[in-house]
């Protein structure tokens, strides 16, 4: 005589999928805090890993009690994308996420290099004394996922090379737009500065300000 296990119960069945989602929530709630207060870098290039580590395991789960799982498998396939476009473009996920405005006024406040994981990031350099860059500066901006904005300041001959691996590029008047969208934009003078811009997924803006 054959005895077949009892069906689970409407709560058995919610239980890991709300369980996975919490800790999700939790995980990525503690990361966007710790970035808001400037507390550190955030290292989301290893929590997306693990948040994708946590849905594997309550789709274990959930495929031994007979849970659905829909919602899950719609998040582990969204969280695979994310990390392989990140790993197909060798762009690291790490630089936080939301929107960030950096804006030197001195040239002692520019760096090499900014970026971004996930959002917008604006550079304002109408307010920069380029002229006071002894040489050419090369400054790199890269984002991840999202919107790149650079305002220059209207005069100073400078050079630009923007690519996006998906999206659109607009580098002053010139547009480009698909995959491995790039514009380069190079002065007959003397550049007071070269920007080199990167966005993995979004749209890279250079306008004068």
């Amino acid at each position: 005589m054959s005895t077949t296990s009892p069906p689970a119960s409407p709560l058995a069945r919610m239980h890991s999928g709300r369980l996975a989602a919490g800790l999700l929530l939790v995980l990525f709630g503690v990361g966007w805090l710790l970035e808001v207060l400037d507390v550190i870098d955030f290292p989301w290039d290893v929590l997306l890993p693990v948040a994708l580590v946590l849905v594997g395991a309550a789709l274990v789960v959930a495929s031994r009690s007979g849970a659905r799982t829909g919602g899950l498998i719609a998040v582990g396939i969204v969280l695979t994308g994310v990390l392989t476009i990140g790993s197909a473009i060798d762009f690291p996920l790490g630089g936080g996420v939301g929107e960030r405005r950096e804006h030197p006024t001195a040239a002692a406040q520019l760096r090499q290099e900014y970026r971004l994981g996930i959002g917008q990031l604006t550079l304002d350099l109408t307010d920069l004394p380029l002229a006071s860059i002894a040489a050419t500066e090369r400054v790199r901006v890269r984002v991840g996922m999202g919107q790149l904005v650079v305002i220059v300041p209207v005069g100073p001959p400078v050079r630009v090379e923007a690519r996006a691996v998906l999206g659109n590029v607009q580098v002053f008047e010139v547009q480009d737009s698909g995959f491995d969208a790039v514009r380069v934009v190079a002065p007959s003078g003397t550049p007071a500065i070269d920007l080199v811009l990167s966005v993995g997924l979004g749209q890279i803006e250079v306008r004068r300000g």
